[in-house]
């Protein structure tokens, strides 16, 4: 079995200068980060684990072009946020009679 190197001792005001120095890095400053506020719920408030991202607004344009994808889907508005579900229908492919 290889010996074991014996541990650092560390003085109280070394530890110290290490849990203030920790604690201002875990910190967030508020000039970089500022949370976007939340999207209006397009379902009930009882099902908000199905409502739809938000998206990036750039991406707007190109998710409206394509249509509703699924009855989960939306149509989303200028910010990114949904504005309506698409509805039951909306993605369902009638497949043929065998």
């Amino acid at each position: 079995m290889p010996a074991r190197l014996p541990l650092p001792t560390l003085s109280m005001a070394t530890l110290s200068a290490i849990v203030v120095g920790v604690g201002s890095w875990a910190e967030p400053s508020q000039a970089q980060y500022t949370p976007k506020p939340s999207c209006p719920l397009v379902v009930p408030p009882n099902q908000q684990i199905v409502q739809p991202k938000r998206i990036q607004p750039d991406q707007v344009k190109a998710k409206n072009a394509m249509g509703c994808l699924s009855p989960a889907d939306a149509v989303y508005g200028a910010d990114g946020c949904p504005l309506k579900l698409c509805g039951p229908d909306a993605g369902v492919i009638q497949l043929p009679e065998p």
